[in-house]
């Protein structure tokens, strides 16, 4: 999910530069690497995709969709993605934030070993001290009820009301879920970032 306002950022924060790369480019490197099918980058309508590289926009499992309704709040970007998982008859979906640039292979691995291995899983979800966030994978059953989400809120109400069909993964190191919406966060992350954390690892 790539199409937020970047409100509180001043400034579309997927440019933000880190070293030669974008901070929005990370985490799709990321999800690259993992074993997905497809990867929908969903983006504004105006969005000119200079914060994604070369490759990145050549690369055959990436699928750019243009989300007219963004501006209306995150759930017009969840809803696109979702039911273009459904067109696609995909089995699940994962949300990843484009602004949480340290998650790892590792970790959505997990996540996919974890929904393969329980077969009435709902959904598995990361989660801090309990409290779930994303990343997030949700089986194809909860397709249809995340397509009724409306406004500016994401999938976190509806899985905490399913909580007993899901599995939450523990993140030890809060680091790894850290989302950059403030001129602060960028500064906090690029501290971090030159202290060893690779986002594909």
């Amino acid at each position: 999910m790539a199409a937020g306002k970047s409100s509180r950022m001043g400034r579309n924060k997927l440019t933000l530069p880190i070293g030669t790369k974008f901070l929005g480019s990370m985490a799709l490197e990321t999800a690259i690497h993992a074993s997905f099918t497809k990867i929908y980058c969903i983006v504004t309508e105006s969005d000119d995709l200079n914060w994604m590289t070369p490759s990145q926009l050549e690369h055959p499992k990436c699928v750019i969709l243009r989300c007219p309704d963004a501006h209306k709040g995150q759930s017009e970007s969840l809803r696109c993605g979702i039911l273009q998982a459904k067109r696609d008859e995909m089995s699940a979906a994962l949300i990843l934030l484009a602004d949480m640039p340290f998650v790892t292979v590792q970790m959505l691995e997990e996540m996919i070993a974890c929904m393969k291995e329980q077969n009435d899983c709902s959904f598995v979800a990361t989660s801090i001290k309990e409290m779930i966030t994303p990343p997030v994978l949700v089986s194809n059953t909860l397709f249809d009820e995340l397509l009724t989400i409306h406004g500016d809120i994401g999938a976190r109400r509806l899985l905490e009301k399913r909580i007993q069909s899901g599995k939450l993964i523990p993140c030890k190191d809060e680091r790894f879920v850290f989302d950059i919406d403030t001129p602060e966060d960028y500064d906090h992350f690029k501290v971090n970032s030159c202290q060893g954390s690779d986002s594909n690892v």
